[in-house]
């Protein structure tokens, strides 16, 4: 009896010959840096665990990597992570995967097949306050929408860190956001968020 081959599959399970041959064939479709079973739903799990591979013990998948994670966007882009300031991880390694250095609580952190990633919370957030791409509002109206976070949730996440550098830039543009989220389904704006 043959062995099944797992969900995600990169060049570790089939050398690059193989996997391409499965591509054509269309059994596997690529998905972040592996291939998946081109039937597979694309969950949050299955994205997470598509990056398993270039995601080491304590590194954490953050910004725009952890919106395409969560299905806010279909564009991974390229690998965003940070480092838990407590995590003790050598300057010169942090700097070879370009991570961001943060102040992050565990319930900030989720583990999805074996990866961490910022909470959908703090992915809002994260990106409101340092993402500079011209379509950050509709992003994170994405967010909003497909987390179903209600306004007050989204306030709770930004006030967790009074004194974070770029709430201000982040409270507008999470504002904006909320206006756009609310406009394209029923979900009622906070008076606090729209003054």
């Amino acid at each position: 009896m043959p062995s099944r081959l797992p969900r995600i599959i990169d060049d570790r399970c089939l050398n690059p010959v193989e996997l391409r041959a499965a591509t054509l064939d269309g059994e596997l479709g690529a998905l972040g840096a592996a291939y998946a079973i081109i039937d597979l739903p694309p969950a949050p799990a299955t994205r997470a665990a598509s990056l398993a591979s270039l995601v080491p013990e304590r590194v954490i998948l953050s910004d725009r990597t952890a919106a395409w994670v969560w299905g806010w966007t279909v564009e991974s882009g390229p690998l965003r992570v940070s480092i838990s300031k407590t995590a003790r991880i050598a300057s010169p390694s942090r700097r070879a995967r370009r991570a961001r250095e943060v102040v992050i609580d565990t319930d900030e952190i989720h583990e999805l097949e074996g990866v961490s990633i910022t909470s959908p919370e703090r992915t809002l957030i994260d990106l409101a306050r340092f993402d500079e791409a011209e379509d950050v509002v509709d992003l994170l109206a994405a967010g909003i929408r497909i987390a179903g976070m209600p306004p007050e949730v989204v306030a709770a996440a930004l006030d967790r860190r009074p004194s974070a550098a770029g709430r201000r830039r982040a409270r507008q543009r999470l504002t904006e956001a909320l206006a756009l989220a609310c406009s394209a389904g029923d979900q009622p704006l906070l008076t606090r968020y729209t003054s």
